[in-house]
């Protein structure tokens, strides 16, 4: 994904709406969490930097509510809920509450996203420690260890590098046991931030002597905090990007909210980028009516600026943007304090030179001559908000189309950019776009094919096009194991093995529509045996790996398949020993001849099975091109040939072998081809299991309808996976969502962006909201919720285009040709918004299931609709919510607990990485809700934290857990639907295990 700008040509019209200053935000919020009472902040701040300062606030025991426009806040001793406090991303965090946590009455460790690590706080740790402090980092960066302890006071230095250093020793000052005097050591930057501190300070009854210099402060001890109410006033640093567009441009824009002409009239440390703006030529003036800012003019030559970035050093980026357009050399001085920030925003700003600007550091300074024009190209925003903001102000003044990374940087600063932006006449979006390279890109033509004609042709002769029509572009991309062993098969060398596997099953006397079974992990021979299959209309039955031996007989005896392929050894199991004992001691198995992938010697017996290598079986039956591909003739299937036998490893008890026809799951892939506008151009890739629908129809097939290349990844690790799509250029995966969650934590941790990921549809469960927030961000990729079952293949599907509000936390809307419904429990069908039973009516049902035409007919209503089980909501735009299973109802003495709903919140506690809500037996009231909660690494939780958390967000008591039970993994099925009736069973053994069945064991 891409943050797409395109060239603004005419005037800007409208008003921007100018946000309310985080500066004052964070220093409000965490100055009325010290002071004991309630305090009212009026104004409420969207930032995301400011988000991670209320969560770690919460995190340290303060109760933060939203009244209307209002944070209120009440303050008063720190009793920290969880062990580790996160800041985010947000270094004011981080730095103002590293001391004040020693505040606490419990030792806590200061945490944040993975690449923050690397952000430097070592001058700030040992200024703590000189004030008694106990605090410490082995590196230098977060995590850092914070223990209980109020500072002793005395005189301590500082650098004066960056701002937030000092403001964070003046925070904790007033609450030491002697005088503090805080000494600044070298240059001084960022003046206007510490006074903002020292004001805001005051307003909550807290006292510094600050030297006229800025250089040296003394705070007196034991002072105490009083609540009050503050107002926020409009964000300058915000503003400056509507201010620079609107200089670039003919202009008559508005700005509502910002009532200030020059740094005088206002109370905010950006206030002398009104001056300099000013400076450079920018009309401004007060609306008479409006009584805030308006800017209109018919075009201006901009004068060139020297300004000194201590006093505005968060201006850099924008103020390197305007100077590129000045007319003459402007130079911005004191800027090594600058590449400190969230990102080296000098390293970033020098891209200007990329788009044709003429910029260059020496030494402390950054030159800039202006340039009449600048030209379009694809640039990094360094995931840094304010670089990212001016980078597309600069794009709009430039010609073509700009492209840049991590697209939804903004939302950290100010959320409504892009709307504010496009709503005065720049173009910007985000799109999902592959980033341009020296090389010609491919050439990305959309399907023009419909699903239906799609389907109309056997699946074996869409793969013999690609053959003839890119004979030597990759098909198969099996990157082994540790993820570094590429083996690549070209779509003709495909295409030929594909037909000496199919002749192999044709001499080991395989029939029509029979099944061949197949125990394979992801793995070139996959794909290739799937294609033999299908080419001699025979019926694929996969099997999953991790199955053993009661799962394998049950299955094998079901299917009735006489052939049956395996590896020698995968993930330190040895099939060829399991599958020999299977045969040996199983007689209603009806294998007769067994393959075994890889070399090496085969056993003998039991007797009537007959044991081959894969290759020894494919070369015995080898004969010359011409002889096979006429046998193969005599056997090509047809379009509506079954062509599936895949059993469900379910949510609820028996495996069912669901049958599908080829034609079926050919339509299937081409209903979302159609939906994600899916291309040519695309590269797939696929972490999901091969022998589950997922990886099978979604990853497999998909790339056969496609014709592009499937990257195929054996065993799960998100790091290998991330490498994998960067260096083979994935642009589309779809996977469970654990999967989605393990690929963000490797790409937060690496730091390194997936530059070629454009779609992620995550299957299985719903993603949590701000599992899809922060992918969305982390990875710059669309995610897609989508909900399917293996009866049905998917039925709805987000899109890229989707709004990201409609998207996050839902399962999608319903494909093209697809229509879903709620139904109570007679049949009725629900009005909008009404939870009910969820059906769906689909071109893509499956045939049936295997000798149970009476589970097939309990699946289907008399006019054929599917019934899933599931209960959901759908909303009045077409979304569908999945709210859980109709047996994973918890029926508390009569009342109905809305268990996905209560699940969706404890996702987002911090502790929590993955949460199962289900019923436990009770005598009194038949049911009660019991948690079952996996921690994040490290992460501690109690019974009392989870009902303090839920407590907070206002939900009702009937609705709270009433017992946490904490395991290392929740258990699921192979699409990642997590298998609650295995959760029932546990907890029913641990009540009937306890000696007082009807206690409540809080915690662990």
């Amino acid at each position: 994904m891409r943050l797409i700008v395109k060239e603004t040509v005419g005037e800007l019209t409208g008003e921007l709406a100018i946000p309310n200053s985080k500066y004052h935000a964070h220093r409000a919020l965490i100055l009325a969490s010290l002071a004991d009472g309630t305090s009212y902040i009026h104004g409420l701040s969207d930032a995301g930097h400011v988000r991670y300062t209320i969560g770690a606030l919460r995190a340290l025991g303060t109760r933060i509510d939203v009244d209307g426009n209002t944070f209120v806040v009440r303050g008063g001793p720190y009793r920290p809920r969880r062990a580790d406090v996160s800041v985010g991303s947000s270094g004011t965090t981080l730095y103002f509450l590293t001391g004040l946590a020693g505040l606490a009455d419990a030792p806590v460790r200061i945490v944040g996203q993975r690449y923050f690590q690397r952000r430097p706080i070592r001058p700030l740790l040992a200024a703590l420690q000189a004030l008694g402090m106990q605090v410490g980092s082995a590196t230098g960066c977060p995590p850092i260890e914070v223990r209980p302890g109020r500072p002793r006071g005395g005189r301590v230095t500082i650098a004066g590098t960056l701002s937030q250093w000092i403001s964070g020793l003046l925070l904790l000052a007033p609450f030491a046991a002697a005088t503090t005097v805080i000494e600044v050591d070298g240059e001084l930057n960022e003046r206007s931030y510490i006074d903002l501190t020292i004001r805001m300070m005051r307003e909550f009854g807290l006292h510094v002597d600050a030297a006229p210099d800025g250089r040296r402060f003394e705070v007196p001890p034991n002072q105490t905090p009083r609540p009050a109410t503050v107002t926020l006033p409009p964000d300058v640093g915000a503003a400056a990007f509507g201010l620079a567009v609107t200089a670039l441009h003919p202009s008559d824009v508005l700005f509502r909210g910002l009532p200030a002409l020059s740094a005088s009239e206002t109370d905010h440390p950006e206030a002398d980028l009104l001056d300099i703006v000013a400076g450079m030529g920018l009309p401004m003036r007060i609306d008479p009516d409006a009584g805030v800012v308006r800017v209109t003019h018919h075009g201006i030559d901009l004068a060139p600026i020297d300004v000194d970035c201590r006093s505005v050093p968060d201006m850099l980026p924008i103020l390197s943007v305007l100077a590129t357009f000045a007319k003459g050399r402007s130079r911005l001085r004191n800027i090594a304090h600058v590449r400190l920030k969230e990102s080296d925003r000098v390293a970033a700003m020098l891209q200007l030179n990329r788009m044709g600007g003429r910029l260059e550091q020496r030494g402390d300074e950054l030159v800039c001559d202006g340039v009449d024009r600048l030209v379009g190209a694809d640039l990094s925003s360094f995931n840094d908000h304010r670089v990212l903001m001016a980078l597309a102000v600069a794009a709009s003044r430039a010609e073509g189309e700009t492209r840049l990374t991590y697209p939804n940087a903004y939302r950290i600063s100010y959320p409504r950019f892009l709307d504010e932006m496009n709503g005065i006449g720049v173009a910007m979006s985000v799109e999902a776009a592959p980033a341009r390279t020296t090389r010609p890109a491919p050439r990305r033509t959309a399907s023009t094919v419909t699903p239906g004609r799609l389907a109309a042709v056997p699946i074996d002769q869409l793969v013999a096009r690609w053959a003839r029509q890119r004979p030597d572009e990759p098909a198969v991309i099996d990157i082994g194991v540790t993820g570094d062993a590429d083996r690549t098969i070209t779509w003709r060398e495909f295409d030929e093995q594909a037909s000496d596997v199919a002749l192999a099953l044709l001499r080991s006397g395989v029939e029509p529509a029979e099944p061949v079974a197949y125990q394979l992990p992801n793995c070139a021979e996959f794909p290739t045996l799937a294609l033999a299959v299908a080419r001699i209309g025979a019926v694929s039955c996969p099997l999953m790996p991790f199955y053993r031996r009661r799962e394998v007989a049950f299955m094998l005896t079901r299917s009735r398949a006489r052939v049956l392929v395996v590896p020698r050894y995968f993930r330190n199991r040895d099939y060829v020993a399991e599958t020999h004992a299977l045969l040996t001691e199983e007689p209603d198995v009806s294998v007769r001849r067994v393959i075994v992938l890889g070399p090496g010697p085969v056993p003998d017996g039991p007797a009537g099975v007959q044991w081959q290598t894969f290759d020894d079986w494919v070369a015995a039956a080898r004969t010359d091109r011409t002889e096979r591909d006429r046998i193969l003739a005599t056997r090509r299937p047809a379009p509506d040939a079954r062509a599936q036998l895949l059993f469900t490893s379910g949510t609820s008890g028996e495996p069912k072998g669901v049958l599908h026809r080829m034609n079926t799951l050919t339509r299937a892939v081409g209903m979302e081809i159609r939906h994600l506008g899916l291309t040519n151009a695309d590269r797939i890739f696929v972490p999901s299991p091969l022998a589950h629908q997922t990886g099978f129809l979604y990853g497999m097939w998909l790339a056969f309808g496609l014709g592009v290349p499937q990257i195929l990844q054996p065993v799960w690790d998100g790091r290998i996976a991330a490498a994998a799509i960067r260096r083979r250029r994935a642009t589309f995966v779809q996977a469970a969502t654990p999967f989605l969650a393990d690929l963000v934590s490797a790409v937060e941790e690496s730091g390194e962006p997936l530059e070629s990921l454009r779609i992620f549809v995550a299957t299985g469960a719903a993603v949590p909201r701000n599992l899809a927030e922060r992918a969305t961000r982390l990875l710059g990729a669309a995610v897609c919720g989508a909900w399917g079952t293996t009866e049905t293949c998917l039925g709805t599907l987000a899109a890229p285009t989707d709004e990201p509000a409609k998207v996050w936390g839902t399962d999608g809307r319903p494909l093209a040709d697809i229509a879903v419904r709620v139904v109570d429990d007679h049949g009725e069908e629900l009005a909008r918004g009404v939870e009910g039973h969820f059906e769906v009516k689909t071109p893509c049902l499956f045939e049936g299931y295997l000798d149970h035409p009476e589970w097939t007919a309990q699946a289907l209503t008399p006019d054929g609709w599917y019934r899933s089980g599931d209960l959901a909501v759908i909303d009045e735009s077409g979304y569908v919510r999945i709210t859980g299973r109709a047996k994973d109802v918890i029926n508390r003495g009569g009342e109905k607990i809305p268990v996905a709903e209560v699940e969706q919140i404890l996702h987002t506690h911090p502790a929590i990485r993955d949460v199962a809500i289900v019923a436990m037996p009770d005598e009194r009231l038949g049911e009660r809700a019991c948690a079952f909660v996996v921690l994040r690494p490290a992460a501690t939780l109690t019974f009392p934290q989870v009902q303090q958390y839920l407590d907070e967000r206002h939900v009702a008591k009937q609705y709270w857990p009433e017992r946490l039970e904490i395991i290392d993994e929740l258990p699921r099925n192979p699409s990642g639907k997590i298998q609650k009736f295995k959760l029932r069973e546990r907890i029913a053994d641990i009540l009937r295990s306890e000696s007082n069945p009807g206690s409540l064991r809080h915690g662990k």
